[in-house]
């Protein structure tokens, strides 16, 4: 009995770590002195929302890259501003006139910065092509003498962000925002080399008419190293490194979506049975004053955010932005949006949020994603966001309900934890950032939290374990 009783002890003594419990700023201190962190830029806030005080925290007021987190301050802006029920408008138009079942004319799809026609991550939507095909055999139409014309210009150039580095720009998480999206403005790329290190076959899924595939690769006998860049001005997809023979097949941002939709549209028409002349993608000036064949309506905005959340979108989450900034600069008039219409959006988002009464000085935005690694702000900045948005409902919806759980995105130690469902949270990641803003509990929020860490030693993954056991002894027990 003894021998049992000392076990029982002992077992007991091993798992009182595991059990410690810790106030809000021991752990808060218990994180911040691991030494991976070392020589890191951190900082921690957590606010008690019933009394409104910050109860913890680390370097409140310095200000570090957001990474992704960025994307809570759209979400925020885009619900204060256009509106829970908000929703991207595409008017399709016909230019011509119908005769004995035939459209003399053409076909004009109005790019209005819809991040989501097509967009493989939202099915359930209405589909564009299949709108249009309708609205025509409504009319009795059957055969097309003219142009499909995909309208891209009310956005202008560049269509990326200024401060997103070019190195990303080519790659499915660098995205480009047009005027008229499509497909997620991505599109799988499968290509050969052959053994001088040239291109000899590539194919795009979907078609994109006039986009190629460049190399400017080096031959070489055992060593593949292949970095991507875009060229929007030929379009081009350009390959530089090393490559042997060898075949590759990956997903590349598109930097032209006018044009697949173009050929998407007309791929549809004709298997559908239309009989087609003289299509093309290229804008063209109107011949007369066109009449509405039909308006695609997207998800409601509360869909988008929730997406746009869970999958971390670069391209929805800027394309928020853009919307915000052509909304606030139609007031003006004007028929074409201005080259620096993220800084309109970044102005308005920041308008917003001092007439919400937050503390905009510490928020350092530069896009609508956090791609940017100019993107800033400080933990105290996003503490009073949050806190203001935790008692904010838009038709009765509130961010921390649009939010993802933690789940599995904040380590192991967490993910087997119960609180991992009871924690909502928007992560942000690229090279030696790692940050988290978020809720707890989920339902009914009790506490804010935002963890931002920059230049950590450690691996990704351990930077984001230690920020999970932060979490799980912040928040055991409450």
């Amino acid at each position: 009995m003894k021998r049992i009783t000392l076990s029982v002890i002992a077992i007991l003594a091993a798992a009182l770590p595991l059990l410690a419990s810790y106030t809000p700023q021991e752990a808060v201190n218990k994180f911040v002195s691991h030494s991976s962190l070392r020589y890191a830029s951190v900082g921690v806030q957590v606010i008690d929302l019933d009394s409104a005080k910050s109860i913890a925290s680390y370097r409140p007021e310095q200000a570090n890259i957001t990474a992704s987190t960025m994307k809570t301050v759209v979400s925020s802006a885009a619900l204060g501003l256009l509106g829970p029920h908000f929703r991207f408008e595409t008017p399709v138009y016909l230019d011509g006139e119908i005769r004995g079942g035939c459209l003399y004319g053409d076909i004009i799809v109005k790019g209005m910065g819809d991040p989501t026609l097509g967009s493989v991550f939202l099915p359930c939507q209405a589909n564009i092509v299949d709108e249009v095909i309708a609205a025509l055999q409504a009319l009795g139409v059957n055969r097309i003498e003219g142009e499909i014309i995909c309208d891209d210009t009310y956005y202008g150039y560049p269509y990326y962000d200024e401060d997103w580095d070019v190195g990303d720009l080519a790659y499915d998480y660098g995205a480009a925002v047009h005027a008229l999206n499509f497909h997620d403005n991505l599109v799988t790329v499968s290509y050969s080399f052959d053994g001088r290190g040239r291109v000899s076959r590539s194919s795009f899924s979907p078609e994109v008419p006039g986009l190629k595939v460049i190399s400017r690769c080096r031959a070489s006998r055992g060593r593949n190293a292949i970095t991507p860049y875009m060229d929007y001005s030929v379009p081009a997809l350009v390959l530089t490194g090393e490559t042997t023979a060898k075949s590759y097949r990956n997903t590349y941002a598109n930097p032209t979506p006018a044009p697949m939709l173009a050929d998407s549209l007309q791929r549809a028409l004709r298997s559908r049975g239309f009989e087609l002349l003289a299509v093309t993608e290229a804008p063209a000036e109107p011949k007369a004053e066109p009449s509405l064949l039909v308006v695609h309506k997207s998800p409601e905005l509360t869909e988008i955010i929730t997406s746009l959340l869970d999958r971390s979108d670069n391209m929805f989450a800027h394309a928020l932005l853009r919307a915000i900034g052509a909304r606030d600069y139609e007031t003006k008039g004007l028929p074409f949006m201005p080259s620096d219409l993220d800084v309109i959006g970044v102005e308005a988002v920041k308008r917003w949020l001092d007439l919400q009464g937050v503390d905009t000085e510490p928020l350092f935005m530069r896009d609508g994603s956090g791609l940017a690694r100019a993107n800033k702000a400080s933990v105290n900045f996003f503490g009073d966001m949050l806190s203001m948005m935790a008692h904010r409902r838009f038709d009765g919806v509130r961010l921390c309900d649009l939010m993802p759980t933690a789940s599995d995105r904040v380590g192991k130690t967490l993910e087997s934890n119960p609180l991992s469902s009871r924690i909502v949270l928007k992560s942000g990641s690229m090279r030696h950032v790692r940050c988290f803003v978020g809720y707890y509990p989920a339902d009914k929020p009790r506490y804010v939290f935002a963890v931002l860490v920059n230049n950590f030693t450690c691996s990704q993954s351990s930077v984001k374990e230690q920020i999970g056991t932060f979490l799980c002894n912040l928040f055991e027990g409450k």
